[in-house]
């Protein structure tokens, strides 16, 4: 398996799909249970900051792919130009975070948010 692509709606309570998806990627390139709890938390931390942000997410994307022997996870937001209401997520705090759980974080952003999360996770720990 090279790539896997799954678009979930913009909800919480799809977060879950998503962590299952990457525990069976997972599961797939032998990586140990630890890491794998390590990048299902990153996953959720990633979910929060792209639904807390100035604009309405509409869907979420994974996207995981195996590069050169590293697993490569993005996740990203469509949004659908609703402002909300709330105060978005600290994407400096998300970012250390997720930093802290897996090898490699980056975050793209424009003037109205966080809109994709990228990560790498070293292939067979």
């Amino acid at each position: 398996m090279k790539l896997l692509e799954m678009t979930v709606p913009a909800r919480e309570e799809f977060s879950l799909p998503l962590r299952m998806a990457v525990a069976g990627i997972c599961a797939l390139h032998d990586v140990p249970v630890d890491v794998l709890e390590d990048l299902r938390s990153a996953v959720d931390e990633s979910c929060d900051l792209l639904l807390n942000q100035d604009y309405k997410a509409q869907c979420l994307t994974l996207i995981c792919e195996m590069q050169e022997g590293s697993l490569h996870l993005a996740l990203s937001a469509a949004r659908c130009g609703n402002q909300q209401a709330e105060n978005p997520a600290d994407a400096d705090m998300a970012k250390l975070i997720i930093g802290s759980l897996v090898k490699k974080v980056d975050l793209e952003q424009d003037e109205n948010g966080v809109h994709t999360v990228r990560m790498i996770l070293p292939g067979r720990v």
